[in-house]
């Protein structure tokens, strides 16, 4: 009898004690790795336990951890097995001024390998597996049944492409979280690679199980996620208004839990490298929502945007009696206030963090905000100019980030939707432009006139007997003025005594400038002789009547050397030469009156010659 009890005792010890050993402890954890040289490298687990209700035996059961290393093909390579640290306490809360719960705690341990991987087509697999998750948690089915897997993956394009280091979380956030209290929390990694970054939440995985607490070997990939239960699911981890997102750029984690209770969560960043996914680094984790008591609460409107450098700042913190801001703007010596609810004046726009701190005594409570000012005053066109006729002009500004741009109605420009487009107007031409950025419309205008010179100038015209005399005289006169005839260049402010063709058109121009500005102005001449002339008289009286005593052509000036008349006898005797005698016959040759009769002339009229008679009557 003695024999069957005491077996029985022991049988309920080796039970208890198994019973133990897998009770619920795991709260989270994550794998990295990290190039050290050539093919050394250091890998590390990080484990988050439940130091009060997990079962000491079941935490004294991870002393040590056996990492498993695999193939693609999910077959065991090899396994790892390495000691602990000593358990850090993690025990921060998301707000200042408020203890954690006393029924929580959390402790961290880290197991370091160090190995090597030699190049393997594929690359490696990297899993640690342990059951059984905290079984106080609420948004998965049978926790205190359901394990956690950690892995991780070094891709063969580490070696073909240089060696690879995974992504670290920078930092671990507050495990515990207050109740309808807004929490933010920059959960960003470091790639010590330079690889791109992009962050997502993700579903845990199983590992283990109640049959097989400490899988050693751990199981191969492919590994299964964990069961939501109820309405929870990858998108709603917890309950939230706002729910739990992630910003896929930059880590910054941002809730409001509305539930009090336990959450598992998973948090992932991939790493990008030319383009390619080459590794993603998971953390899974527990968030402890309570009911937080708090004695000062920092808190104002956040992420503000405004198309305005002016922001009021609204306060909405509890419990202080005396307040910091920080507005962030570097661009002023004094970007601070003590007042409750300030009214502050950006120096340029952009993106400021801000930052309030709410004192009562010795507790600080504070709060970050963004504010993006969009402010957009004044004038971002050139002011009014005057450009010369023929000359270009950039017409804008080179500000155009986070602006769109219309020209109306954009004539004349090199494009209407740029920032600074350039002009080359015919004419004097006002543009309006408006310029739109996120939040703010602005319009404004530039005027372009064109300098006008305006010369001008008069010509005369001389005729003579061959050309015609030029007398070119201009309106306004200029500090630099030329003139062009044909392809002759003269520089002088009057131009005259120049002769002409007759019948011939020849282009004059005017080049002025007032040293500043040309212009031009081209008129076209041809000098027209315009003879009166039409008939040579064939008879006349030089009997002293006083009525047709001298024999003239009418409209000829024979005293000119443009026309010469000569009269001869029937014999060839020359009895009267204009250029000689004067400009009219009077019947006489050398002071003798000569007889009645038929005489002969020879008119000379513009290098042309007439021939004809002419009767002299007494």
């Amino acid at each position: 009898m003695h024999f069957w009890f005491r077996l029985f005792a022991v049988c309920c010890c080796l039970f208890t004690f198994r019973e133990q050993a897998r009770a619920s402890h795991v709260v989270g954890g994550d794998l990295t790795y990290k190039h050290i040289i050539n093919d050394s490298f250091e890998v590390t687990l990080t484990l988050y336990i439940d130091c009060i209700n997990g079962i000491p035996a079941a935490i004294a059961q991870d002393a040590d951890a056996m990492l498993g290393i695999f193939d693609t093909s999910g077959t065991l390579i090899r396994t790892m097995l390495e000691n602990r640290s000593l358990p850090t306490r993690i025990n921060s809360v998301s707000l200042d001024c408020v203890l954690p719960p006393a029924n929580a705690c959390v402790d961290k341990y880290t197991y370091t390998f160090n190995t090597t991987f030699a190049y393997r087509p594929g690359g490696y697999y990297l899993a640690y597996q342990r059951c059984c998750r905290n079984n106080t948690i609420k948004n998965i089915i049978q926790p205190q049944s359901t394990g956690a897997t950690f892995w991780c993956y070094v891709p063969d394009s580490a070696w073909l492409n240089g060696y690879n280091s995974a992504a670290v979380f920078k930092t671990l956030p507050p495990n515990y979280l207050c109740a309808n209290r807004a929490f933010s929390y920059d959960h960003s990694a470091a790639d010590a690679d330079g690889d791109s970054l992009v962050y997502e939440l993700y579903t845990p995985y199983l590992g283990g199980g109640t049959g097989n607490t400490l899988p050693r070997p751990p199981g191969g990939p492919p590994y299964q996620p964990v069961s939501w239960i109820g309405s929870y699911n990858e998108q709603q981890m917890m309950l939230g208004n706002p729910e739990l997102t992630i910003h896929p750029k930059t880590g910054q984690i941002n809730v409001t839990p509305t539930a009090t209770g336990q959450y598992v969560v998973g948090i992932a960043v991939k790493e990008y490298r030319n383009g390619k996914w080459i590794n993603t680094t998971r953390r899974d984790f527990q968030f402890n929502v309570f009911n937080c008591v708090v004695s000062i609460v920092s808190s104002f409107v956040k992420d503000i945007k405004a198309c305005s450098d002016t922001i009021q700042f609204t306060n909405s913190s509890a419990g202080a009696t005396t307040y910091f801001w920080d507005f962030g703007d570097t661009t002023k010596l004094s970007d601070t206030s003590s007042v409750f609810e300030p009214v502050y004046i950006y120096g340029r726009t952009g993106t400021f963090r801000i930052k309030l701190f709410a004192r009562d005594g010795n507790c600080v409570d504070s709060s970050e905000a963004t504010v993006f000012i969009d402010s957009d005053k004044g004038a971002f066109a050139i002011p009014d100019t005057i450009i010369c006729p023929g000359d270009s002009i950039k017409i804008g500004s080179n500000d155009s980030i986070g602006f769109s741009y219309v020209w109306q109605l954009g004539l004349y420009l090199d494009s209407p939707f740029i920032s600074n487009p350039t002009s080359r107007p015919p004419r004097s031409y006002q543009y309006t432009v408006t310029r739109t950025s996120e939040l703010c419309v602005n319009v404004d205008t530039v005027k372009i006139t064109l300098k006008d010179l305006n010369p001008e100038f008069s010509v005369s015209l001389v005729n003579g007997c061959k050309d015609a005399t030029l007398l070119v005289t201009p309106a306004v006169p200029y500090p630099t003025q030329l003139w062009k005839i044909s392809d002759t260049l003269f520089s002088k402010q009057q131009l005259e005594v120049y002769k002409l063709a007759y019948n011939r058109q020849v282009g004059v121009k005017l080049i002025v400038s007032d040293n500043q500005c040309w212009d031009s102005l081209v008129k076209y001449i041809k000098p027209v002789f315009v003879d009166s002339f039409t008939t040579v008289p064939n008879v006349f009286s030089p009997n002293d009547d006083g009525i047709n005593d001298c024999y003239r052509i009418e409209h000829i000036s024979l005293a000119t050397d443009c026309s010469r008349l000569k009269v001869y006898n029937r014999w060839g005797t020359l009895l009267f030469d204009s250029d000689e005698n004067g400009e009219c016959w009077d019947g006489k040759s050398n002071g003798a009156v000569v007889s009645e009769g038929v005489y002969f002339y020879i008119l000379t009229h513009r290098s042309k010659d007439y021939h004809g008679t002419i009767k002299l009557i007494r």
